[in-house]
C-alpha cells in the first residue's frame, strides 16, 4: 500500500470517527439527577433486593446509623452517599412501565430513598461506566461510580472510635 492510500485511509477513518461522536447527545452542562439539596435530608434508606441493607437519620450532631447496627456515622461518607442526588444525567432515556425490564429496573438490583424520594438502579449499560436508573417514573442514565457508592456496606459509613 503507498503511502497516500495509508494517509487517506487514515484520515477517512478519522472522518467516520468525528461523525459517529457528533451524533452522541450534546451538553455543555449535565443536568442534575434531582434538584433535591443534599443538606435538606434527614434519612437515607438503601435497600437490596426488598432487604433494608441500611439506614441513616440526621439529628443534631450529624448522621447516626441506625440500621443494620446504631453507631454515629462518618459524615464525609454520608456526604459522598448523598452527592447521588446531584449526579449529573448522561441521558434521560424515553420509557414506559413496559421498558423497565429492558433497562433491568422491573426488579432493581439496589433502591435508595432520601427522604420520601426512591431511586432504583437497573442494569448497567453500553457505554461501558454507565448505569440505568429510575426516578419518579424516568429512566436516566448516570456514572456507575454512583452504583458502587450506594453498594458499599453499611460498616463503611461507621465512624470508628
Amino acid at each position: 500500500m503507498r503511502t497516500i492510500d495509508r494517509v487517506n485511509l487514515g484520515l477517512a477513518l478519522v472522518l467516520v470517527l468525528l461523525l459517529w461522536l457528533n451524533r452522541l447527545p450534546h451538553s455543555a452542562a449535565a443536568l442534575p439527577l434531582t434538584d433535591m439539596d443534599p443538606g435538606g435530608i434527614s434519612e437515607v434508606r438503601v435497600h437490596r433486593e426488598g432487604q433494608l441493607q441500611l439506614a441513616l437519620l440526621r439529628d443534631a450532631q450529624g448522621w447516626m446509623q441506625t440500621h443494620p447496627d446504631v453507631a454515629r456515622a462518618l459524615q464525609r461518607r454520608v456526604d459522598t452517599l448523598l452527592g447521588l442526588l446531584q449526579a449529573p444525567v448522561r441521558w434521560e432515556l424515553p420509557g414506559t412501565a413496559g421498558d423497565l425490564a429492558h433497562y433491568g429496573l422491573d426488579h432493581p438490583a439496589l433502591s435508595l430513598s432520601f427522604d420520601a424520594t426512591t431511586l432504583h438502579f437497573g442494569a448497567a449499560s453500553a457505554p461501558a461506566g454507565q448505569r440505568y436508573v429510575a426516578l419518579q417514573g424516568q429512566v436516566f442514565l448516570i456514572d456507575d461510580a454512583y452504583y458502587r457508592i450506594a453498594s458499599l456496606p453499611a460498616r463503611h459509613y461507621l465512624k470508628a472510635d
